[in-house]
């Protein structure tokens, strides 16, 4: 026996939807590339992976099929946070996500300490 496909409806993942750790806002790239934010959210690295893959799995799903083809930009905001955790949210993101990427911006850390260490990696 096949088991049925069918897809994610948001009323089955309605509480992690609305801890707004990513959000479609329905802004699209130059292309066409539907964006993907993941706005600072201190428990990220608490959100259940299971979680976690309903919900992008969910987001993936909303876009038409030809927009989802050309590849999701993803916004990363970690302006209050430190390099490992922008690495720890890249890794998971990079695992986790259902769709193709096409693009990642990060919002970096701004703290000065962060901010120096950062300035200092650039240069180099």
């Amino acid at each position: 026996m096949q088991q049925e496909v069918r897809p994610l409806m948001a009323v089955e993942i309605i509480e992690q939807l609305h801890r707004q750790f990513a959000i479609l806002s329905g802004g699209r790239g130059e292309d066409g590339a539907p964006i993907i934010t993941f706005p600072e959210f201190s428990g990220f690295k608490h959100i259940p992976d299971e979680d976690f893959l309903n919900v992008m799995t969910y987001l993936t799903s909303i876009p038409s099929v030809e927009a989802a083809s050309i590849g999701f930009i993803v916004v990363i905001d970690r302006r209050r946070d430190k390099w490992s955790s922008v690495k720890a949210s890249l890794t998971r993101i990079a695992v986790a996500f259902p769709g193709n990427l096409q693009l990642i911006f990060i919002l970096r850390p701004s703290r000065f300490i962060q901010r120096t260490f950062t300035d200092i990696g650039i240069k180099y």
